[in-house]
């Protein structure tokens, strides 16, 4: 019997080291497991967290970029738009003399020129009723100003822009003779597209 029970207690003892040995390769293939687990999950939220920082400065890089492009627009569009009331100046002084002599083929002429800009649209004159009396647009000559514009755009002292609609704007501008006003200059300009 001793001899049996060496036999079991030698199994019983190879069993338990299996066992054992069996418990740690468990625990060592788990712990393996969580780690490479937390590693790959470690390594995704790096590479997400890289992956919106680079996007929230590219968005921002954008926004930079956008605002300084409308000031930029803003600011070429301020200076157009001083450059077109100062650019009225001369040709009111042309049409002025040329209303004054009573020769309104000669105002025809200046204004029909105005348009070969494409960013011209119409050039008139319109006296002190309101009525169109020179214009670019042979087919307005004879009809009121208001008929197609805003009859409140003559109420001007000096050259003024007046927004009409989209990129279009009005410069009016009155046309001063001896004895008081005698007209108003009115030109229909499209600024051009912002980008």
């Amino acid at each position: 019997m001793k001899k049996q029970e060496l036999d079991f207690m030698s199994i019983t003892r190879e069993k338990l080291n299996k066992m054992h040995h069996s418990q740690e390769s468990t625990v060592s293939i788990r712990t393996f497991v969580i780690t490479l687990s937390a590693a790959i999950i470690i390594i995704f939220s790096l590479l997400a967290s890289k992956s919106i920082e680079s996007r929230s400065i590219s968005l921002e890089s954008k926004k930079e970029n956008q605002e300084l492009r409308k000031q930029l627009s803003a600011k070429l569009d301020s200076t157009l738009k001083n450059q077109l009331l100062v650019f009225t100046r001369p040709l009111v002084w042309a049409i002025r003399n040329e209303l004054l002599e009573g020769d309104m083929k000669s105002v025809n002429m200046y204004l029909g020129q105005f348009v070969t800009d494409q960013n011209f649209k119409e050039v008139s004159v319109i006296n002190n009723n309101g009525l169109i009396i020179a214009s670019s647009k042979k087919t307005e000559i004879g009809h009121f100003y208001s008929t197609f514009y805003n009859r409140n755009f003559l109420s001007t002292d000096s050259a003024r822009l007046n927004i009409q609609r989209g990129n279009d704007v009005i410069i009016t501008s009155p046309v001063f003779g001896r004895n008081g006003r005698m007209a108003t200059l009115s030109i229909q300009y499209l600024m051009p597209a912002k980008e």
